[in-house]
């Protein structure tokens, strides 16, 4: 017989009864035979669960393995794209201080100019002001010039007033 598993399977009885069902002896130790091993190749046995734990375990190294050189490369990648990333935030680092840097020069020149800008209107400013005091000056010099020649005009209307009030002096 071949091997038998943990199943309890009394091949006796089942001869019994069937011999008492009617069944020849050969014949009913032919099926219990039969159903015996068909039962048992079912079962797991022992060795059976054995191989399949030996199988698992293998499997789930395995698995490990390949998880760990996984997670190895995603460490490499994470690694590389981390360096990646900090070199190119690096050359726009750098070239952001390039570019202020140039803005600076170029607000100072700017700044240097408009100061200097500044500085002219000022001067121009200030020789318009010098010029107009000039002016004034001139004006005030006119008017009193004016007004010493009405003075002069005025004492000699009088005086022709005065004349021909007096009828010195006939109008002409």
């Amino acid at each position: 017989m071949p091997r038998r598993s943990l199943l309890a399977f009394d091949t006796h009885r089942a001869v019994k009864a069937l011999c008492e069902a009617g069944a020849t002896e050969p014949l009913a130790e032919a099926v219990v035979e039969t159903v015996g091993d068909a039962i048992g190749g079912n079962v797991a046995t022992k060795t059976d669960t054995a191989d399949a734990k030996t199988d698992l375990e293998a499997c789930i190294g395995t698995a490990r393995t390949n998880l760990e050189a996984s997670i190895v490369e995603v460490k490499t990648d994470l690694a590389e794209s981390k360096a990646a990333l900090k070199a190119d935030i690096d050359r726009v680092e750098t070239t952001l201080r390039t570019e202020i840097a140039e803005v600076r020069t170029d607000l100072k020149t700017d700044i240097a100019e408009v100061r200097t800008e500044v500085a002219e209107v000022r001067t121009e400013v200030a020789g318009v002001r010098t010029e107009v005091a000039n002016v004034r000056a001139e004006l005030k010099a006119d008017i009193g010039r004016v007004e010493a020649g009405i003075g002069g005009l005025e004492a000699r209307l009088y005086r022709q007033l005065w004349l021909m009030a007096a009828g010195i002096v006939g109008l002409t």
